[in-house]
């Protein structure tokens, strides 16, 4: 009898053994789910980014000029904002796609002409008091200027 508890006792120790480093939780430096260190939550937005010395950033970045006639126009020119819903808030991050929840609001015509990002094939809408800067042919959020539509 002995022998035969010895036999099962190294056996299950053998089973366990093997299978318990694939039960362990994630170290908190793995990053993802299990852990603290992974990517942050939603994208960047423009305060958050790196830029050059003079304010630009690439592709369809808006650079900080940009953002100084952006906010300008909408203290000049005050557009009714409603607030969007906060899980389709969360959702806005930098390079997804748009959630589906947002109706296009396309940015007016006279910021558009001023802001060049606008006018060179990238779509500019509105979304709460933010501005997103859109790729038109992939259908995803390129840049977020947070907090400037008042």
């Amino acid at each position: 009898m002995r022998r035969r508890n010895g036999r099962a006792a190294l056996a299950l120790l053998a089973v366990l053994s093997i299978t318990g480093p694939a039960l362990a939780d994630k170290p908190d430096w793995a990053g993802g789910p299990g852990g603290g260190h992974g990517k942050p939550q939603g994208g960047p937005s423009y305060e958050s980014r790196g830029h050059d010395s003079k304010g630009r950033a690439s592709g369809g970045s808006v650079s900080r000029g940009d953002v100084t006639i952006i906010r300008d126009y909408f203290v000049a020119h005050p557009v009714g904002v409603t607030s969007l819903p906060p899980g389709i808030a969360k959702k806005l991050a930098r390079g997804k796609p748009l959630p589906p929840g947002i109706a296009k609001k396309v940015a007016p015509v006279e910021l558009r002409q001023r802001v060049p990002v606008c006018m060179n094939g990238w779509e500019c809408i509105l979304a709460g008091a933010d501005m997103l800067i859109l790729d038109a042919v992939h259908g995803t959020i390129a840049d977020i200027v947070r907090g400037v539509v008042r």
